[in-house]
């Protein structure tokens, strides 16, 4: 009995971790007329200096945002505030190596969403505002 509980229990953990992964999202099919909910509309690139660019962006309510690190260092985007980076978690990334991309979840609020590095927050060149939808303002802060 025992062993039939574990094993139920096995199952149904690994049915959800996909799921807790962000894994088996698909684009949706591209509709005319413009992006499709959940399509990449902004690249922010992190360049060799060190640098974002662009600093700010502009997205629909359900688009998706990619990241580029072109530097030789490590760096990870993530929301606001650092640390718990709960401002939109849609936007939180794993680390990225010198020439990889991410690609962040579809942004599904209006809102100003702050972001910086999580490997080097207090760097205000690596850090950035995407506005969602007509949101305005700075973003939340950093700390």
């Amino acid at each position: 009995m025992q062993h039939r509980i574990l094993f139920a229990a096995a199952v149904v953990v690994s049915a959800l971790a996909p799921a807790r992964c962000g894994g088996g999202y698909s684009d949706p099919p591209t509709s005319p007329g413009g992006p499709s909910p959940g399509e990449v509309t902004a690249t922010i690139t992190i360049r060799s200096d060190g640098r974002v660019e662009p600093a700010e962006v502009r997205i629909s309510v359900g688009d998706r945002v990619r990241f580029i690190n072109q530097d030789t260092r490590q760096h990870q985007p993530t929301t606001n505030p650092h640390l718990v980076h709960t401002d939109c978690p849609a936007g939180n990334l794993p680390v990225m190596s010198t020439g990889e991309s991410q690609t962040t979840q579809a942004f599904t609020v209006e809102k100003a969403c702050g972001f910086h590095d999580h490997l080097n927050p207090d760097s205000v060149a690596l850090q950035g505002v995407i506005r969602v939808g007509n949101a305005q303002g700075p973003g939340g802060p950093v700390y």
